[in-house]
């Protein structure tokens, strides 16, 4: 008597293996924080969102520079929000200077100055916060100091 310990092909075993290959990424969405980033001009108490939405493209799979350039965008202030979140653990009480030191406030500060443009502002001095959304909760992790931007 001969045992066949090699098992035969199963589809339902073969679709779980494909599902791996393309998760559903809305579930990242639902289980974590996103990070989204809102100003509001002096005189003003409206917090007006950046947004970073960028439609996909057919051939987006190969060649998608505008969305890229969103999530590059978005993983600043990710970046950003971690980097607060290490000097809270540290201290609770937040110094302007250190923030200011960070490469990731810099890098947030040159991104909010692009982004910036395309509201056309004046004055260039503004406030800005970081804010940490989920389904359930929405939570300020971050509010800037007063910030001006030079001319162009």
């Amino acid at each position: 008597m001969t045992v066949n310990l090699r098992p035969g092909f199963q589809f339902k075993t073969f679709l779980h293996l494909l599902r791996a290959l393309f998760p559903k990424w809305s579930f990242f969405d639902q289980v974590a924080y996103k990070f989204e980033v809102e100003f509001k001009v002096a005189g003003s108490s409206n917090w007006i969102p950046i947004t970073f939405f960028q439609t996909r493209q057919p051939l987006g799979l190969f060649l998608n520079p505008q969305v890229n350039m969103a999530l590059a965008q978005v993983n600043i202030i990710e970046h950003f929000a971690h980097d607060i979140q290490l000097l809270q653990q540290r201290n609770d009480q937040i110094r302007s200077k250190d923030v200011h030191k960070l490469t990731s406030y810099k890098l947030l500060h040159s991104l909010l100055y692009v982004k910036l443009k395309e509201f056309d502002l004046d004055p260039r001095t503004i406030q800005f916060k970081i804010v940490a959304r989920s389904p359930q909760e929405t939570v300020d992790v971050f509010i800037s100091d007063w910030v001006t931007f030079e001319s162009a």
